[in-house]
């Protein structure tokens, strides 16, 4: 599944989606600063992974661990800090709704910020876990 949003390219295709690549956005995050590549690499396989690209660069990173049925948990949503301000993190949720592969129910994540984003998409907030 991909779309354009404006000149970036918004993808599940795990084949342009390198662990360095999601290392360096998540070097920037409050969550997982030290997360280890070996690490990054797991959960890229055993997620629903999407990309943001402008040209070949990946510019933004969101994935969803599901069982494809009932449950699915939105994780390590990020987007570069020079791209943020431009409707990305909206777009990228928008796509995870969208998703064949993602329940409509069941949805849950974990936020420290950004709980008026998720709100929009019909998630409720309870401390800091956010659920739709």
């Amino acid at each position: 599944m991909e779309v354009l949003y404006q000149h970036y390219l918004i993808t599940d295709d795990k084949k342009g989606i390198s662990p360095k690549s999601v290392k360096k956005l998540l070097d920037t995050s409050y969550w997982a600063p030290n997360r280890s590549l070996e690490v990054i690499e797991k959960t890229i396989q055993n997620s629903i992974c999407i990309g943001v690209f402008d040209e070949e660069k990946l510019i933004a990173f969101a994935r969803v661990v599901t069982d494809k049925a009932v449950f699915a948990w939105i994780a390590d949503v990020i987007v570069d800090t020079a791209h943020r301000g431009k409707g990305i993190g909206k777009e990228m949720i928008q796509f995870i709704q969208n998703h064949p592969d993602v329940p409509a129910h069941s949805q849950l994540l974990r936020t420290r910020d950004a709980h008026s984003l998720y709100e929009k998409y019909g998630f409720t907030k309870n401390d800091n876990i956010m659920s739709k």
